[in-house]
């Protein structure tokens, strides 16, 4: 969230500096072509009547699909009923637009879940949280997975236990090392206890185990050496540091890896492999870039690059018409 705040209030104060006029609550319809060259888009702006903007290329950076139930009921119906981490308007629009004019659509059924989603709201625990030396228990207050695992795998660990959750549970020193806790605190997501026996009673979970779960943790961190799930990441702070506390988590929908074909230029790609002259994307909308499963920190590279890239190749092809 610190990164995607940083690139926006850079990218609007350009945006600001150069006058660029920006239209909200535009949604657009259609995507014009002439003769196979892409000339413009239908928009229905603020509700008003639809109405045809002409534009010598068009740039498509819509975002992915994962707040959309009716495509992950199509592609991935086993998601469909998972919060997501996405904002409201990531619904793949975007993606559908590109399609009616005939770009090639691929990788639909790739859709990352995120392990640690708070529930009620669909906020992201980020991994900083484990990263800071946070670990996993399930409702037994027991350890059962390498914490910093890929997503996909901690996500299939927390998904196999009886009520599909877990808590991530953490000391006062990881509350001061990875900050956005207390975001996390203001919306009321941490419980808390002086002792991890108080901590335990709080969430209820047997404090037996907890208490054990803590002591081997800290155990495998003064030897450097987590016998239980052979961690090796994020393995050299203790949780020792009162008060501790506790966050509930599960999985949601984070990130979609599906979406639309292009070129090394975010030209679209048809059906045959051939750019749709004058149609650029950059984005999650994409498709085929990030595989199976997305690397943290790969989307923003891939906007920063491909956006740019968008930018100056729908430009060059303006100048060059």
């Amino acid at each position: 969230a610190a990164i995607g705040g940083y690139l926006v209030k850079g990218l609007e104060r350009n945006v600001a500096e150069r006058k660029i006029p920006i239209f909200v609550n535009a949604d657009v319809k259609d995507i014009h072509t002439d003769n196979g060259v892409v000339d413009g888009v239908k928009v229905q702006i603020q509700g008003e009547k639809a109405k045809n903007i002409k534009a010598k290329a068009v740039i498509v950076t819509t975002g992915g699909y994962g707040a959309s139930k009716e495509i992950l009921a199509k592609y991935r119906p086993d998601l469909k009923d998972y919060v997501t981490t996405n904002s409201k308007g990531t619904t793949g629009d975007g993606i559908a637009l590109v399609e009616k004019l005939g770009g090639q659509i691929i990788d639909m059924d790739k859709v990352q879940i995120h392990p640690t989603v708070n529930q009620e709201k669909g906020i992201l625990i980020g991994e900083a949280v484990r990263g800071e030396g946070a670990i996993l228990v399930d409702d037994e207050g027991n350890r059962f997975v390498n914490e910093m695992d890929t997503r996909d795998k901690v996500s299939a660990a927390i998904n196999a236990l009886p009520k599909k959750r877990a808590y991530l549970i953490f000391d006062q020193g990881v509350r001061s090392r990875a900050t956005a806790i207390e975001f996390y605190a203001k919306q009321g997501y941490v419980k808390e206890g002086k002792t991890v026996a108080d901590l335990a009673k709080t969430i209820k979970v047997p404090k037996a185990n907890l208490e054990k779960a803590v002591a081997n943790w800290n155990k495998a961190v003064e030897s450097k050496q987590d016998s239980e799930f052979n961690r090796t990441t994020a393995i050299e702070h203790t949780l020792s540091t009162p008060n501790y506390y506790a966050i509930q988590i599960a999985p949601g929908v984070h990130y979609s890896m599906g979406g639309v074909k292009i070129n090394t230029n975010t030209e679209v790609l048809n059906k045959d492999n051939q750019p749709i002259k004058g149609l650029y994307v950059a984005g999650e909308l994409v498709g085929g870039l990030h595989g199976d499963n997305r690397i943290g920190g790969n989307s923003v590279a891939d906007i920063v690059i491909f956006g740019r890239q968008a930018g100056q190749q729908a430009a060059a092809f303006v100048k060059a018409q």
